[in-house]
């Protein structure tokens, strides 16, 4: 779909293909969600070309759709998934984000410099570590 597909069959066909793109694209966060968690890093970038097409798509439908009067009835139904879709994305854009702080603070600790303070390393015993002396952990 191009923005030179103007045709009304063509969005047409677009909307109806609309309600399985919104669930893979659910799917496909759930998935990344998951990658993220276990660190899996092949799994989150095997998945991103997929997302991202999705995502472009998507967008394109909706710079189509959103102007329309009345907005297709189909577009509408689909907004509460595409909030929730939102929703998940943003989760997975924190959580890579807390996962690179750790990453960060890690490679200070181990370079010999003053950990972030947001950062919490772990103990022996793998509890979070009070910070005592200039290594910030306790021995176990």
């Amino acid at each position: 779909m191009t923005r030179s597909d103007t045709e009304p069959t063509s969005w047409d066909a677009a909307l109806l293909g609309a309600p399985d793109a919104v669930a893979r694209l659910a799917e496909i966060l759930g998935l990344e969600f998951e990658a993220l968690k276990v660190r899996d890093l092949n799994a989150f970038e095997a998945i991103q070309e997929e997302k991202n097409v999705l995502l472009q798509q998507l967008a394109q439908l909706a710079e189509w759709a959103a102007p329309q009067n009345p907005v297709p009835i189909v577009w509408q139904q689909l907004q509460d998934s595409l909030r929730q879709s939102k929703q998940d994305h943003l989760r997975n854009i924190q959580l890579l984000q807390r996962q690179l702080q750790a990453v960060k603070g890690t490679l200070q600790a181990l370079q010999g410099e003053s950990a972030a303070p947001s950062v919490d390393l772990y103990d022996r015993m793998g509890q979070i570590a009070r910070r005592s002396g200039a290594w910030g952990y306790q021995l176990a």
